[in-house]
């Protein structure tokens, strides 16, 4: 579903999800103090304005409370982001998602009406880290606190075995439901399954578990 969606900020960040946005269809409104900023996106995004979201008659003037999703992209103003969430909560803007560089801002946004923040700095630096640590690990989802979704390449460990032989569910609680060979994915029907050397599978349990016992 197309959503209606403000993108304040436009550093880095704040142009680059604008883009995105705005390229999978969704109607964007891009804001940002600095004129220049203003005319680097407007041909890419629907409507760009040079506003203060500090000012509470020009977060009315745009009709804030009229988007989806409101995003703060930028970090770096604190008191401009806390003086913008705060009249946007006033106005009843019906989600809000800010950015921060640290723990300690995070907590403070959530604490004054934020919805969801984001920290997409150390979130980078944790997906890096474990790229350069398990690269066999392509994707990652969390299901709930305890498990994780995790497609990974079949471990050297695994190949020429089948399921039934390597007993994951029984031995550590891991459940190898789906496989991708030669670019086909499906669900695994059957414990006989044989891995080979260029399968992709997915694995569900307890992240630490699964990376214990595939690598």
């Amino acid at each position: 579903m197309k959503k209606d969606i403000a993108v304040i900020g436009l550093g880095t960040f704040g142009y680059e999800l604008a883009i995105q946005l705005a390229s999978e269809g969704h109607h964007i409104l891009a804001i940002d103090v600095d004129m220049k900023k203003i005319n680097d996106i407007k041909d890419h995004v629907d409507v760009a304005v040079q506003a203060d979201i500090t000012d509470p008659d020009v977060l009315k003037k745009i009709q804030i409370d009229q988007f989806d999703h409101v995003i703060l992209a930028m970090s770096s103003a604190l008191e401009a982001i806390i003086l913008g969430i705060t009249y946007m909560k006033k106005m009843q803007v019906k989600n809000i998602i800010g950015k921060a560089n640290t723990y300690i801002q995070k907590e403070i946004l959530l604490k004054i009406g934020a919805d969801e923040v984001i920290l997409p700095e150390i979130a980078t630096a944790k997906r890096l880290a474990e790229r350069i640590t398990h690269p066999g690990i392509m994707e990652k989802f969390a299901i709930d606190r305890k498990n994780m979704l995790i497609e990974v390449k079949v471990p050297k460990k695994f190949q020429n075995k089948t399921l039934r032989e390597l007993d994951l569910r029984k031995k550590y609680g891991l459940n190898v439901i789906m496989i991708n060979r030669n670019g086909q994915t499906e669900i695994i029907s059957s414990p006989d399954i044989k891995f080979e050397e260029n399968d992709v599978i997915f694995v569900v349990g307890n992240e630490a578990q699964i990376k214990k016992t595939l690598f």
